[in-house]
């Protein structure tokens, strides 16, 4: 059964609230052993994540072994990560004003490589996203990829696919929904250019997600 998001349309909370509530979700994913074949990697989910009042957060896919599953800061440390900050360079963003996570926030590896997370695993970190997006309250959601994608149709019951919404900007009920390519070198190499992907950034609006909605129904 797909899990419908609380509504996250509640009055923020004091600075000192929100980070004792991440630090006790933070606490609670560094002990989770849902995924049996993840336990003994670290959750990446901390202060490094990014800023807890951003107005626009990102869900990629999961840790990599040579970034964020190495350095504990999600896209840094590998060419995934130099591509992310050309692309927030790109669009005037800084990771101070954002904050990044991941469908799942375990590193998956297998045989000494990153595989893709599986739809449980996804399940598993489901209830970590919800909670996250719940405590920033972002207005803007960046998916990085169909993994990111698939998490947030997980949240929100629906459907999306990449490749037919890609920068789009959807309208969920608590936030505007932009799903984007992941910036990792096989896609830019193979599938998504970075020339393009570029374009895609342009497409996260800075607007609010009220002003979002007033405009798409003009």
């Amino acid at each position: 059964m797909k899990k419908k998001m609380k509504n996250l349309k509640m009055k923020r909370t004091n600075p000192k609230s929100i980070s004792k509530t991440f630090l006790q979700l933070e606490n609670q994913a560094s002990h989770c052993r849902l995924c049996q074949a993840l336990a003994d990697q670290p959750a990446v989910l901390s202060s490094n994540n990014g800023n807890l009042n951003a107005n626009i957060v990102f869900v990629a896919e999961a840790p990599g072994r040579f970034g964020a599953g190495r350095t504990g800061i999600p896209f840094y440390g590998d060419k995934s990560g130099d591509n992310f900050e050309t692309l927030l360079s790109h669009i005037e963003l800084s990771r101070d004003e954002v904050f990044i996570t991941n469908a799942v926030l375990c590193n998956p590896i297998e045989h000494g490589n990153n595989r893709r997370p599986k739809t449980s695993e996804i399940k598993n970190c489901s209830s970590f996203l919800e909670r996250t997006l719940d405590i920033i309250r972002p207005e803007v959601v960046v998916t990085l990829g169909s993994v990111g994608l698939q998490a947030i149709n997980l949240l929100l019951g629906t459907r999306y696919q990449l490749n037919k919404e890609v920068a789009k900007k959807l309208v969920a009920p608590d936030f505007i929904l932009v799903p984007l390519y992941h910036p990792s070198p096989r896609v830019t190499n193979w599938m998504r250019p970075l020339s393009q992907q570029k374009k895609d950034f342009k497409k996260i609006p800075r607007q609010t997600a009220i002003t979002a909605k007033i405009v798409s129904k003009k």
